[in-house]
């Protein structure tokens, strides 16, 4: 009677989990037509702004090695991608083989590309890993810390770079660049304070957060049945970050420092990609300058709403390039970066993640 009980329960949540997965599969499909939409307006938008089109010929003016250069850079990516999570889970004490991260990584940047705020990687990579047998709880914390490396890093090096190299407030509309830093300190710090509250004593957090939730409900801005839903969940997120950042803190510091590195190599590589293809038009501008732009614009597109921040990126990275090359170029430019750095990637994600849902799919009914 038990083991018919406990068939009846596998049963049960395999056939939950897969009611989840096919409602998820729907939202993705949307998604991805929304993005594809959204990627083609932008590119129009350019198009018709600057009287210039798509031109692939544009790839005849890339030397032989310069093609070759990103085809090397290309590959690295993709491996970096999957190593520097790899190591976020060693410190972790997960294990995880490296092809299974590279399936992971492609999966991640179709679906983190497609979805606001890059919510649906992270869904993805904590079902694909908790079909590894590793808990929900350790997938969490693996993809919280592989988030939040990069963001600390860009919270870093973005004001570094506007302060040592003051041309590149040219680009922001107007001349007021005291007020830019100014402001940028402010938010630093008050991030930086929050941060090192969480991790310290998530009580301070959450009591502070209870206020003004309180607040809100007083002045009936918001309902009661919302704050209490949201401090349920907000409390439980907070508790668990901090969790999961001090675990990681107290992982093997080989591994701490190798997350790290191919962090940095893996975004190095993300800023090189535009620099081969800036030089390949003999644009006035240094590769110092392509790189500090890309780190900006990233930092944005971090904050984006839109889909893999679509308009924001191409919007951005024209606005940032234009002065550097001729207007007939900046088009085919725009839209080569983001093949390179996006389009691509996403493609071969989409393919093996609906592979990945039907191969699991496959293996729940032999169950």
């Amino acid at each position: 009677m038990r083991k018919t009980n406990g068939k009846n329960e596998s049963k049960f949540q395999t056939d939950h989990n897969n009611l989840i997965i096919k409602t998820k599969v729907l939202t993705y499909s949307i998604f991805t037509l929304i993005f594809i939409v959204t990627s083609y307006l932008s590119v129009v938008f350019i198009e018709k702004h600057f009287n210039g089109k798509i031109s692939f010929y544009w790839f005849k003016s890339l030397s032989p090695i310069s093609v070759l250069a990103l085809c090397i850079l290309l590959f690295f990516y993709f491996l970096l991608d999957a190593l520097r999570f790899l190591y976020v889970l060693k410190a972790l004490e997960i294990q995880v083989t490296l092809g299974y991260l590279v399936k992971l990584a492609f999966i991640n940047m179709f679906l983190s590309n497609i979805t606001p705020f890059a919510t649906g990687g992270a869904f993805a990579q904590i079902y694909f890993l908790n079909k590894k047998d590793i808990s929900i709880g350790d997938a969490t914390a693996a993809t919280t810390i592989k988030t939040v490396l990069p963001i600390i890093f860009f919270f870093i090096t973005t004001p570094i770079i506007l302060i040592v190299d003051k041309n590149l407030f040219k680009i922001l509309p107007s001349g007021n660049n005291f007020i830019y830093i100014l402001s940028l300190v402010f938010i630093y710090i008050l991030a930086a304070y929050g941060f090192y509250k969480v991790l310290k004593n998530t009580n301070i957090i959450k009591k502070n957060l209870s206020k003004i939730l309180d607040f809100l409900e007083r002045k009936k801005i918001i309902s009661k049945t919302v704050v209490k839903k949201f401090k349920n969940n907000s409390f439980l997120e907070i508790d668990i970050f901090a969790l999961n950042i001090k675990r990681f803190l107290m992982g093997k510091k080989k591994y701490i420092l190798l997350s790290i590195i191919y962090m940095t190599l893996y975004l190095f590589i993300l800023f090189t990609i535009p620099v081969i293809l800036i030089r390949g038009l003999n644009a006035s501008i240094s590769t110092s300058q392509i790189m500090s732009l890309q780190v900006l614009l990233t930092f944005v597109t971090y904050f984006a709403p839109t889909p893999g921040a679509t308009g924001v990126a191409e919007g951005g990275f024209t606005l940032m390039f234009s002065n550097f090359v001729k207007k007939s170029d900046i088009v085919s430019l725009t839209f080569s970066w983001r093949f390179f750095t996006m389009y691509l990637g996403m493609l071969i994600g989409l393919t093996i993640f609906y592979l990945e849902i039907v191969k699991n799919k496959l293996a729940d009914k032999s169950i």
